[in-house]
């Protein structure tokens, strides 16, 4: 991390895995999900991201190894910590705790996190394995119902592609329906084998301008466009795809993006998107990680610009569901 920015190699092939010895980084996982994908599900968030969306409300999937959290509200400022740290990392500056991130970010022991008593340090995430996470699904599955199963979310799921297949394939042994949200960014190989396990997919497009889209998440579209093409189009694979539009007032909400957007959706056979408005809930996370905020002030989508938008969307002839309202 520099100047409160996650560093990242754009290119998606240059990635390092983040995977060992087929143990996944996972920073969260949620039973009883309803708004992902058909039924009730758990949802399992993997770390690392290829994107770098400046409004992420998930910041702590942004990285590809476990992070420090630090919850200030929790600190009594007992010193603990600063003892604990091999590397000098943590001072006291003005009666507050101060952390330097570039020195946290290749901390491979974190050992402040054990050594504070009050919990206001922590980790991003945690390793499981393949088993532990179907133990998981095993111990679940009872209140998943006849439509219900598992969704990988993130981050991207994907990019933790060893993991990821092996869980992918046990998930269709035990018969588990399996949904995924992702970037698309993901090289179109690996992406398209990770299809033969995946029943329904939630995909972003966040802007059609491949400059645009550099400028607001770090990569340009193509790559995602290609994957979304050759997935909707491939004869032989059964599964949904539900396009999303992260909805951004005043960066992809113009009238020209939506339909260019909408144009491309039909264009590719599929007949439906999904429409979500912009949030600050993540907001509190990027103190934890000592990130900066910039969408601070950044209002969300009114209810009439989000109609505006779906009536958009359906004058190009495809069901549009806004965030509040998706039936899945």
């Amino acid at each position: 991390m520099e100047n409160g920015k996650v560093k990242r190699d754009t290119d998606v092939a240059q990635v390092p895995p983040i995977e060992e010895e087929l143990k996944g980084l996972v920073f969260d996982v949620q039973g009883h999900s309803v708004h992902d994908g058909p039924g009730t599900r758990t949802t399992v968030f993997l770390s690392g991201c290829p994107l770098n969306c400046i409004w992420c409300c998930n910041p702590e999937g942004l990285f590809h190894h476990q992070v420090m959290l630090f919850k200030e509200s929790k600190c009594v400022k007992c010193g603990r910590c600063i003892q604990a740290c091999p590397y000098g990392a943590i001072t006291v500056q003005n009666g507050k705790i101060v952390h330097d991130r570039n020195k946290c970010d290749h901390c491979e022991t974190l050992e402040c996190v054990g050594a504070c008593l009050q919990e206001s340090t922590d980790l991003s995430g945690r390793y499981y394995t393949v088993d532990e996470m179907m133990k998981i699904f095993k111990r679940d599955r009872q209140f998943w119902g006849s439509k219900g199963g598992v969704t990988f979310s993130g981050g991207e799921p994907l990019m933790q592609k060893n993991f990821m297949l092996a869980i992918l394939k046990e998930c269709k042994k035990a018969y588990i329906h399996v949904a995924v949200e992702t970037t698309s960014c993901i090289s179109t190989n690996y992406y398209m084998e990770a299809m033969n396990y995946i029943e329904w997919v939630f995909t972003d497009i966040k802007h059609m301008d491949p400059d645009k889209h550099k400028e607001l998440t770090g990569v340009d579209n193509k790559l995602i466009l290609k994957n979304i093409e050759t997935l909707a189009t491939k004869e032989d694979w059964n599964g949904f795809i539900v396009p999303r539009i992260p909805v951004i007032p005043g960066l992809n909400d113009s009238d020209e993006n939506i339909i260019a957007t909408a144009k491309f959706v039909k264009s590719i056979g599929l007949e439906v998107i999904n429409i979500l408005p912009f949030h600050r809930l993540g907001e509190s996370k990027y103190r934890q990680l000592g990130l900066v905020y910039k969408f601070a002030d950044q209002k969300a989508p009114t209810k009439e610009s989000m109609d505006n938008i779906k009536k958009l969307i359906e004058d190009e002839g495809l069901v549009c569901f806004v965030g509040y309202e998706t039936p899945f």
